[in-house]
Order: C-alpha cells, then sequence, then structure tokens
C-alpha cells in the first residue's frame, strides 16, 4: 500500500491494517463524519497453509437520516428533478449527483460539445452490481463532447434496484440479464447479451461501442470512434476498433494521432459492426474455464482479421476488484497508462490503415531501418544521436513467444509484457522517446522476416539473457511499492500474537 492509501486510512482511525501480512484478510468499516465502526482481520497461524475464511455483518442507519432529518435541497422541489431527489434519499455515495449546490443533472449531457456524426453509433454498458462504478462512467460518458448525441444501454447482469434506480434518474435506457454460471461463465454470457441485446434495442445501427464499467474515458472517445469508423466500412480485414493499446505508456507511446493494426482482441472499450455481433454470437465460448475476449482472439474469430487501436488510448482501466485485475496489477501497470487528453485530436491517415497500404508502408519503413543489435539489459538500448527507425530481428515461432524474444523488450521498456497481443505479421511497434523502434519475429514474420540481410542474425535470448532482463525488470516493479511484503512468524510471545506485530518485511 502507497503512502498515500496509508495516510487515508491513518487519518480515519484504522489501527489493524499496517500489522496485515500476506495472505491474510482485513476489513474496515467507517461512516464520513463518525470514523470507525469496525475492524476485523483473519491472521495465519502456525501449521495452516492459508486463513481461514471470515465475514463481517453490519447494520447501520443511512446517515442522511441519522444526521441530518428532514435532508433538502432547493432543488428537491423542481418537478423534473424529483425522481433523483428520490434516488439521493435512498441511496449514498453519489458525490455531485446528491448534493444541494449544482448537482450534476440528467441535463448536463445536452450542454456537451457536438461531435461530426454522420451516423448513430449506441454505446451498451456490460455491468454487474456496481452501481457506484457504473454512476463513475456514465457521469464521464455523459460530460464528454458527444455524450448528448450518443444513444446509451445498460446490459446489467442481475439488475440491482439501486443500479436500476440510477439509470431512471439519469434517463438511460437498460436492460436486464438473468445471471448464468459462475465466475467467468457468468461474465461470458453477459457479454454475449449485451452484444446481442443492443443491436435489437436499436435496429437501426449498424455499429455499436461495447464499455464495461471499470472505466476512465478520454475526452475525444466518441471522436476517435465516429472518425474510425470510416475503417469498418471499407476494410473487411479488420473485426474491431479498440479505444485501448497494451503498449500505451509514457516510455513506448506518445502519438495521440496514429493508428496501429495488431491481431489483438477487442478490449476496454471497442466498437464492431453489427455482422460481426452476429456472427460472434452464435459461435459463443462454451461453458467451462476460459474468458470471452481470449476467445475472440482465436484464429476461428479473427479469420485473418485484425484489431485498429490508437498508439496512445482513449480509455483507462481504473477497477481494482474486478475479476481479471487486482489491486496489485493495476497499481503496477494500469496505473501507468497514458491516455489522450485533448477533446479536437484528428486521427492521423484513416486510409494508411487499410491492409495494403499498412502493409506497402510497414515493408518501406523496415527497409530503411536502421538495423540494430541493441542488449535489452539497458534502459537505453537504441543508438544516441539518430533519428531512427530502427529494427532489430529476433527468434520467434509463433505469437505466443515461446522463446521470450519479444518480451525482453517490452520488459526493457517497462511496458506490457504478460502476452505479445500488440503484434502485427509478426513485427512489434514501439515509439521510445520519440524514436520508432520495430522489433521482428523470424520465421513468424513470413512478409517482413525476408528484409533481414543474411549478414545479419536472429537474436535469440539465452537463458542467461532472460534471467538478467527479468531481474531488472522485478527491481523496477518493486520500486513503485514503498513497502515490502510482510510475513507472518512463529512461535512469538502470547503479547506479540496478540498485538499482530509477528511479522517480518
Amino acid at each position: 500500500m502507497g503512502k498515500t492509501g496509508r495516510e487515508s486510512l491513518e487519518s480515519i482511525g484504522f489501527r489493524w491494517y499496517s500489522r496485515v501480512a500476506s495472505g491474510e484478510g482485513w476489513v474496515g468499516v467507517a461512516r464520513m463524519g463518525v470514523g470507525v465502526v469496525a475492524e476485523t482481520t483473519v491472521t495465519w497461524q502456525w501449521g495452516q497453509n492459508h486463513t481461514n475464511p471470515f465475514t463481517l455483518h453490519l447494520s447501520l442507519p443511512r446517515l442522511q437520516q441519522q444526521q441530518h432529518k428532514g435532508y433538502f435541497c432547493k432543488w428537491h422541489n423542481e418537478d423534473n428533478l424529483k425522481k433523483q431527489a428520490t434516488f439521493c434519499r435512498q441511496y449514498e455515495g453519489y458525490g455531485d449527483l446528491c448534493r444541494c449546490h449544482n448537482p450534476f443533472t440528467p441535463a448536463s449531457r445536452f450542454k456537451q460539445e457536438r461531435v461530426d456524426m454522420v451516423e448513430q453509433i449506441p454505446v451498451v454498458i456490460v455491468t454487474a452490481n456496481k452501481p457506484h462504478h457504473l454512476y463513475r462512467l456514465l457521469r464521464n460518458l455523459l460530460s464528454i463532447a458527444g455524450g448528448g448525441q450518443t444513444e446509451v444501454l445498460v446490459a446489467a447482469d442481475g439488475g440491482g434496484r439501486e443500479t436500476l434506480a440510477l439509470v431512471q434518474v439519469l434517463g438511460v435506457a437498460a436492460v436486464v440479464h438473468q445471471p448464468q454460471g459462475l465466475a467467468s461463465n457468468r461474465t461470458n454470457a453477459n457479454v454475449r447479451f449485451a452484444l446481442y441485446t443492443v443491436f435489437s434495442h436499436f435496429p437501426q445501427a449498424d455499429k455499436a461501442i461495447v464499455l464495461e464499467d471499470d472505466l476512465l474515458l478520454s475526452p475525444d472517445l466518441f471522436s476517435f470512434f465516429h472518425q474510425t469508423s470510416w475503417i469498418l466500412n471499407n476494410d473487411p480485414t479488420v473485426f474491431c476498433v479498440n479505444a485501448f493499446n497494451s503498449n500505451s505508456l509514457p516510455d513506448t507511446a506518445s502519438d495521440t494521432t496514429r493508428l496501429l493494426r495488431s491481431e489483438s482482441f477487442p478490449m476496454y472499450g471497442w466498437m464492431i459492426r453489427r455482422s460481426y455481433a452476429r456472427e460472434i454470437v452464435v459461435n459463443w465460448i462454451p461453458l467451462g474455464p476460459g474468458d470471452w475476449d481470449w476467445w475472440l482472439m482465436g484464429s476461428w474469430a479473427q479469420r485473418g482479421r485484425d484489431v485498429v487501436s490508437p498508439e496512445v488510448s482513449r480509455t483507462r482501466h481504473v477497477g481494482n476488484a474486478g475479476a481479471h485485475v487486482d489491486g496489485f496489477e493495476q497499481h503496477l501497470y494500469y496505473s501507468r497508462v497514458l491516455s489522450s487528453t485533448d477533446p479536437h485530436t484528428r486521427l492521423h491517415d484513416l486510409k494508411g490503415v487499410l491492409l495494403h497500404n499498412y502493409m506497402r508502408e510497414l515493408q518501406e519503413e523496415l527497409q530503411r531501418s536502421e538495423i540494430v543489435t541493441p542488449d535489452p539489459r539497458e534502459r537505453d538500448f537504441l543508438p544516441k544521436g539518430r533519428p531512427g527507425p530502427f529494427v532489430t530481428y529476433v527468434r520467434a515461432g509463433t505469437r505466443n513467444d515461446e522463446y521470450f524474444s519479444f518480451r525482453l523488450f517490452l520488459m526493457s521498456t517497462r511496458t506490457y509484457y504478460w502476452d505479445t497481443r500488440e503484434v502485427f505479421r509478426g513485427v512489434m511497434r514501439l515509439r521510445l522517446e520519440g524514436r520508432l523502434f520495430y522489433v521482428v519475429g523470424c520465421p513468424l514474420s513470413q512478409d517482413f522476416c525476408q528484409y533481414k540481410p543474411p549478414t545479419v542474425p536472429v537474436l535469440a535470448a539465452s537463458p542467461e539473457l532472460i534471467r538478467a532482463v527479468t531481474e531488472a525488470n522485478n527491481l523496477y516493479e518493486q520500486s513503485l511499492y514503498e513497502y515490502g511484503t510482510r510475513r507472518r512468524y512463529y512461535p512469538a510471545p502470547p503479547n506479540v500474537q496478540a498485538h499482530l506485530l509477528n511479522y517480518i518485511i
């Protein structure tokens, strides 16, 4: 936990969180203006392989009723806001939606700047029982350019009362999905339901934008999607436009106008056509282990088609309690993601993204690139004082990167390295301090390995090199955390155990 988090918990009055060790659970409950209501933890005991489960049950009166009987704002009497006033008396935690002075209202969306649109592209939001996350996203979506022009549909898994009341207040349509299965099966089913329902609900729409409730949106999100819709119309080899790029980090991206192709999958805000939705809904991931997004990365679903994404992302992931992203990964990676802040970005050369143009430009770029043999153990491995572009050729048989060649450079440049999703025809592209660097995997890249001169070696990662780069990356990741991991130790004196002080760092 970082300094800000520790100081926040300390200021509230919590005591035990700072003594919880690795693998142990802690729960604290506090109320604004009151302080700590309850705090409990469960510790690892001698001889156990894991901690015991625990549950904290609390029954608390609503704070507004408790402290502010007759809670009332002047706008509560306005006829068009009475539904919002009722919601605010019933539910807590909605900030500016319920404040007395200048609250956020459904009418706010129609005050936003307009975006050039040649067609209506609705948004479907995939959510479960997280109404506060949903409000954060809707508040964001309805406050950016184009928000007042865009139809929105919420696909709520389970349809909690608070969630449905919230969307009614904000004037947004909602459909309820009856939960199916558990864990990933439940999520997979809700995404499928959302894809089917959005095109049923908007029968005239040819395209739809899919968002999840744990995202923050850039101010040019709608402009970005409406500009790139032209690509879906004109290139059948593109099945999806992503708002997110896994290499959109300060060290590896900077150009907000640039679009890229990759053999990736839909993620963190994406746009598809009705024809593609129809295709995948009837060939959905079967029940069992597995996630819908990785299923759509399979060859059966891609069929030689690509994803288009921006060099600099238009969304950011902010949840840390989702199905796939925990607080560790959120802090380590997602909190560093670079996103666009300019609401008026005009994208560069849409025609250049069409497959034949993209292939030709990449071929010409690689042929004129300076060939280098970089050492990924070095942070600044490109030649100094030269503008690039640069290219290196590495050993790679498949995009799974079984020889760890791509991931060496992903780790060295401190970007996403858990897999190699942002690869196009065996070529990975990074922008390092404004200079383009290409990594070509051979023999994977049948289209581009041919431009390697016979005298130039293919770099193959040795176990020693992999170990050195991995260790350097581990040290970097550890530097992002202020404290090491606490470990519980036994035996210890009873008074030490009673105060949970039997830990080492």
